[in-house]
């Protein structure tokens, strides 16, 4: 994998045990995915996981390579 791919899959990680930990507070979620949209790469993946109606899974579940940010 390229450096590039790395830092990707490493931030779609983070994005997605982020929005994990934030889920219940759904002020604090909405907040965070306004900032995750200012960023034209992952735009369509917080809305994607916002209109989600359950907690989303482990990163791996959706094929993302880095485990870096995923709670054990």
């Amino acid at each position: 994998m390229s450096e590039n791919t790395d830092a990707t899959e490493a931030l779609k990680s983070l994005i997605i045990s982020t929005a994990q930990e934030l889920w219940d507070d759904k002020e604090a979620l909405g907040k965070f995915f306004g900032v995750v949209r200012r960023s034209p790469g992952f735009a369509e993946m917080a809305d994607s996981i916002e209109q989600m109606t359950v907690r989303p899974a482990n990163a791996s579940f959706y094929d993302v390579k880095s485990r870096e940010f995923q709670a054990p």
